[in-house]
C-alpha cells in the first residue's frame, strides 16, 4: 500500500481505497463524472474505470456542492490516480456540470459514467474497439441492467422496451451494431443510459451541449442532437450497472414528464418528416408515465380519493397509450388498472348504499 493509499484508508475506510495509477502523457478517452453526495458509490464507479485496463483516459469528476466529504476525497484519490482531475462546482446542476466535463475534456472520445453506476469488464475497450473500425460513429452505447440499494438484479435494459428489438441480432448480440438513422427510435423510446454512452468528438460536425435549462430528461434530449449529426452504434452486450436508488418522490416523476412534453414538442417537427408514428409512440409513452404517477397515488393513499375520476386516471391514461401504440405490455397494464379502480370504488359504493340506506330508514 502506498502512502496516499494508507491516508485515504485512515481519513475514510479500506472500501474507499482505489488503486494507483501513473499520469498519462496522451489522453484518448475523456471520461465524466458529476457527483452529488454519491461517495459510498465513487469508488466502486472509480474502480470500475481502473479495471478496464485502459490507460490513455483523464477522469473528470465534478462534485457539484457535495456536504458528504465528497470534496476532501476527491483531493486525496487524485494523487493516487493522476488521471483523476476533481473539479469544484456550487450547485450548478447535473447539465451544467456535464457541460462543464466537456468544455475541459481533451479526449477525442468523451465517456459518461454517473457516480452511482459503475461499468462491467471490457466495456471500454469493446467501444473504442467499435469507433476504430466506425469513425463516422458519432456515439455508440451498451445494454445495461438494473439494480437496487440491496443489489437485487431487476432485469436489463433493452429487454424491457418492445420497439427496440427489431434492431437486436440475436446471433451477432454482443457485438456493436451501426444504425445509419436512430433519431426517431429514441426518440419513441429513450433507451439509452447515460453512463453507457460514448461521443466521438471527430465524428460530430459542431460541439453538442446539454441544455441547462431542462431540470429532468436532459439527456435524451442531448442524445436526439447528436443522433442528428450522424449514425450510431450499439450492443445489446451488458456492460454497464444502473442503480435504481430509492426514495424517488413522485414530484420528481411529474416534473420529469412535463420536461418530456417540451423536448417531444422541441423535436417534433424532425421526427414527423422521417418517421410520424414514432410521434404517436412517444406520446404513449407520456400518458404510460402519468399512469404510472396516478397509480402511485391510488395505491398508496386510496382513501384520500372522494371522487370516481381520481381511481380512473391510471385507467384513462393507460388506455389512451394503447390507443396511441398498442403493445401487450400497455394492454395488462390497462387489465390491471380495472381491477385496480374496482378494488378502490368498492368502499365508496359501499359507503354511499350505507349513507342512502341510513336516509331511507
Amino acid at each position: 500500500m502506498t502512502k496516499i493509499q494508507f491516508l485515504i484508508q485512515k481519513a475514510f475506510s479500506n472500501q474507499m481505497v482505489i488503486a494507483y495509477h501513473e499520469k498519462v502523457e496522451k489522453v484518448d478517452t475523456s471520461i465524466i463524472i458529476p457527483t452529488f453526495n454519491c461517495l459510498e458509490y465513487l469508488p466502486k464507479a472509480i474502480r470500475s474505470i481502473q479495471k478496464q485496463n485502459v490507460s490513455s483516459v483523464e477522469i473528470i469528476i465534478l462534485d457539484d456542492g457535495s456536504s458528504d466529504k465528497t470534496w476532501q476525497y476527491l483531493l486525496l484519490i487524485s494523487q493516487c490516480d493522476l488521471r483523476i482531475k476533481p473539479i469544484r462546482l456550487n450547485g450548478v446542476g447535473v447539465s451544467k456540470a456535464r457541460n462543464l466535463g466537456l468544455k475541459h475534456a481533451k479526449g477525442k472520445y468523451i465517456a459518461f459514467l454517473d457516480a452511482d453506476d459503475y461499468w462491467l469488464t471490457g466495456k471500454l475497450k469493446r467501444q473504442l474497439a467499435f469507433h476504430s473500425k466506425e469513425p463516422n460513429a458519432v456515439m455508440s452505447f451498451c445494454n445495461y441492467l438494473h439494480f437496487n440499494n440491496d443489489n437485487d438484479y431487476l432485469g436489463d435494459c433493452f429487454s424491457y422496451w418492445p420497439k427496440f428489438k427489431k434492431h437486436i441480432n440475436h446471433n451477432f448480440c454482443n457485438e456493436y451494431k451501426l444504425l445509419d438513422s436512430c433519431t426517431a427510435d429514441i426518440f419513441s423510446e429513450n433507451i439509452i443510459g447515460t453512463s453507457g454512452v460514448m461521443i466521438n468528438t471527430a465524428a460530430l460536425n459542431h460541439e453538442v451541449y446539454f441544455d441547462e435549462t431542462l431540470s429532468s430528461a436532459e439527456d435524451w434530449d442531448y442524445w436526439l442532437k447528436v443522433s442528428l449529426q450522424g449514425p450510431i452504434g450499439f450492443t445489446h452486450s451488458i456492460d454497464l450497472a444502473y442503480l435504481m436508488r430509492t426514495g424517488s418522490e413522485t414530484s420528481n416523476i411529474k416534473l420529469r414528464l412535463n420536461q418530456m412534453q417540451k423536448i417531444m414538442l422541441r423535436h417534433a417537427r424532425e421526427i414527423i418528416k422521417t418517421k410520424p408514428i414514432a410521434l404517436l409512440q412517444c406520446i404513449s409513452r407520456i400518458f404510460t408515465g402519468y399512469a404510472e404517477y396516478y397509480r402511485n397515488f391510488v395505491v398508496a393513499q386510496p382513501s384520500s380519493f372522494n371522487e370516481s375520476i381520481n381511481n380512473l386516471r391510471p385507467f384513462l391514461c393507460h388506455m389512451v397509450a394503447f390507443l396511441l401504440s398498442p403493445s401487450w405490455r400497455s394492454f395488462n397494464s390497462t387489465v390491471a388498472d380495472i381491477h385496480l379502480t374496482e378494488v378502490n370504488l368498492y368502499p365508496i359504493r359501499v359507503a354511499k348504499c350505507k349513507k342512502n340506506s341510513e336516509l331511507q330508514n
